[in-house]
């Protein structure tokens, strides 16, 4: 066994394979976060865990106490408590059913119990999270209770197992282990062991609108005015795949026959408060100008007859990410990384399990981390000019938390999207339940009302040449047909985006805490009370950083919703009442709001909406103090917008309230928190 920071060992079981996570990606680990915070031992010994070669496969048995319940796996769509299931780990385009495939599998899970554990595998590796009993285990000792059916079924408790792991071709494999105070401890040192979280530059937590993948330039710059002209908050503006010559495969080239002038596009966007992002995936057609140099660099199948680059090879990376210099010096913001999962199970497409790669990974692992590398690759070039980036992928595997990547799907059941909000915290992972098409009004606003409570807040109308608010009907918008009371739409829309634009200097603190010391910034209230037992299945309310909490209303429930407060006292945000925790109570919401309760002591600093975040916005700034006479709050006074200060200890400004309404900041911060916040006198809600 290796200690390798306080609380996180290693144990290594027969020979592991040479392509795994931590030996592709290499964490660069935040061991003096890590080292700083408390040690734990492991929960249970070595000899406790059971390692059995078999052929073709090994097999991992880890305790399990019935009491405990089990949560993560990565991004799991169809179901958020993990205790007695069986998921079979496999990254999927397309994981419509509950059996383990996802664009963003994770062989790592976290225990009520204060531990989680990481399989470095890049493997298909199967989880039996406690369902299935071995003869001869401890738990072989238990009695198995008649269910009484007239078939002679048995049930047996839910999760009375143990953790048993199946990893097909592997010899052996590492194991870690995380061990904190809890769970959330656990997962912020598992997210510290990846490299800490992705902070994001202050306009990525603003909104982005992707536009109608047929637009062409004159198209995008009247779009992007008409936003302004609405007064829509928006600080991302997407281009979808209609901007390259070729874009299945890829060419990553301009059309110039429909954008003529990109340096001009992406200047008049600039001075409008836009940043670019363009859609792109990684598969190379034969008219990219790199295809003859990434040639030998790739994978012996294609893909849409385009080239699969191995980001394994510093050659492959050279040439990837040498096409895209231009779009960063030109003034791009970021890019949308798609198609980087698989399409093996629902429509075939992707590159097959038996394919190799010349740095000697095979189909499986590469479907596995490609993502990531994908990721890593396109960071690159925006961390050698240092300015950081906020992108979009589909797809992501273990030892996520440090790219500034946030998962999305082609799939649209919102609950399900709503579910992925909590599973993806679970493993160090950013998702956003993004707006498309919509059917009718209140699902537009009920699927903004949940967005603006994610890492990224994107309306992604790429199927319709207008905005939403004016005509959310598909055939109408293109036929230019806007509703009559579009006006009142665009206003509840408007009310929706603007509370997420208040929430901008409070969200970057918490994405700054989130680098440093690796807690998730939007998480499940189990994360957070795990002794609370009513808990234990709510996916749908969500701790907001520290003090506030969203329940957003999942379309198709109708308009009432049953809400859960966990102990201490909260006040509702819509009612402007306090209420006591430990209690359920149900509400009736409109459709342009969103249930929010904030704790007791709680500090939050209001700023006034605006439209975008330029570089050097400055935040005018509310403190409401809620429930008491003195609290405070963290403000990140970074430059907002460059890797050099992540590198550094980040500076945080204390913000502190006295009693009558006395705003306390340290002499030495009070000059870098004027150049990011003016601060109006605070509130108090008692």
């Amino acid at each position: 066994m290796q200690k390798i920071a306080s609380g996180i060992y290693k144990l290594t079981f027969g020979t592991p394979e040479e392509i795994t996570p931590v030996s592709v990606l290499k964490p660069d680990t935040c061991l003096e976060a890590l080292n700083a915070l408390d040690d734990h031992p492991l929960p249970f010994t070595r000899e406790d865990i059971h390692f059995q070669p078999r052929q073709g496969s090994v097999l991992l048995e880890l305790p399990l106490d019935p009491k405990e319940e089990v949560y993560g796996l990565g991004l799991q769509l169809k179901s958020f408590r993990q205790s007695g299931s069986k998921k079979k780990l496999r990254t999927n385009s397309d994981p419509s059913a509950d059996l383990g495939d996802s664009h963003a599998p994770v062989p790592f899970y976290v225990s009520t119990a204060g531990y989680g554990v990481l399989v470095d595998t890049a493997r298909y590796a199967t989880f039996f999270c406690g369902g299935c009993k071995r003869v001869g285990s401890r738990q072989d000792l238990e009695q198995f209770k008649s269910a009484g059916t007239g078939k002679g079924h048995w049930e047996v408790k839910k999760g009375s197992g143990n953790m048993l792991i199946d990893i097909p071709a592997a010899e052996g494999v590492d194991v870690y282990i995380f061990c904190g105070k809890d769970m959330k401890d656990a997962v912020s040192r598992y997210n510290l062991f990846s490299g800490g979280g992705a902070l994001p530059p202050m306009w990525g937590l603003g909104m982005m609108y992707r536009a109608d993948w047929h637009a062409d330039q004159e198209d995008v710059l009247q779009l992007a005015r008409q936003i302004r002209d609405d007064e829509m908050p928006c600080d991302m503006f997407g281009l979808e795949p209609g901007w390259q010559t070729n874009a299945y495969s890829c060419t990553y080239v301009w059309d110039k026959s429909r954008f003529p002038d990109e340096k001009g596009l992406i200047r008049e966007l600039n001075e409008m408060g836009y940043r670019l992002n363009l859609w792109e995936h990684a598969y190379v057609h034969p008219e990219s100008p790199i295809f003859p140099e990434l040639r030998p660099h790739s994978a012996d199948s294609y893909v849409w007859d385009g080239l699969v680059p191995d980001f394994t090879q510093a050659e492959a990376r050279e040439a990837f990410t040498g096409i895209h210099q231009p779009f960063i010096e030109a003034g791009l913001s970021g890019f949308k990384l798609d198609e980087c999962d698989n399409g093996d199970y629902i429509g075939n497409w992707g590159f097959p399990d038996f394919a190799r790669f010349p740095g000697g990974a095979d189909g499986e692992q590469m479907h596995s981390l490609f993502g990531q590398l994908y990721q890593q690759t396109m960071l690159a070039p925006f961390k050698a000019a240092d300015r950081r980036t906020y992108g979009q992928v589909r797809a992501s595997h273990a030892l996520a938390a440090p790219y500034p990547y946030v998962l999305y799907s082609d799939l649209y059941d919102h609950e399900d999207f709503v579910r992925g909000m909590a599973t993806a915290s679970f493993s160090g992972l950013l998702w956003s339940p993004e707006v498309r098409q919509t059917a009718t009004r209140e699902e537009l606003l009920r699927r903004i009302g949940a967005v603006i409570f994610s890492p990224m807040a994107v309306l992604n109308c790429y199927m319709i040449p207008s905005p939403p608010w004016k005509q959310f009907d598909h055939d109408r918008n293109h036929a230019g047909e806007w509703l009559e009371d579009w006006p009142q739409l665009a206003q509840q829309c408007r009310k929706l985006m603007q509370f997420r634009m208040s929430l901008i200097p409070y969200l970057y603190a918490t994405f700054g805490k989130y680098s440093k010391q690796g807690a998730p910034p939007i998480r499940p209230l189990v994360m957070d009370y795990p002794e609370d037992r009513e808990v234990l299945d709510c996916f749908d309310q969500f701790m907001v950083g520290d003090d506030l909490m969203a329940a957003p209303v999942v379309y198709g429930n109708g308009d009432t919703r049953e809400i859960y407060l966990p102990g201490g006292r909260w006040y509702e945000w819509l009612t402007g009442e306090w209420l006591d925790g430990g209690q359920w109570i149900t509400r009736q919401v409109p459709e342009d709001e969103v249930p929010v309760y904030i704790k007791q002591g709680a500090l939050i600093p209001w700023a006034e909406p605006v439209l975008c975040v330029r570089d050097h916005t400055v935040f005018n700034i509310e403190p409401v103090l809620y429930g008491a006479e003195a609290g405070e709050c963290l403000l990140l006074c970074d430059d907002a917008v460059s890797y050099a200060t992540i590198s550094e200890s980040l500076p945080f400004a204390k913000i502190k309230i006295a009693g009558e309404g006395i705003v306390s900041i340290e002499e030495q911060e009070q000059e870098k928190v004027s150049e990011r916040y003016s601060i109006a006198g605070v509130k108090y809600v008692l």
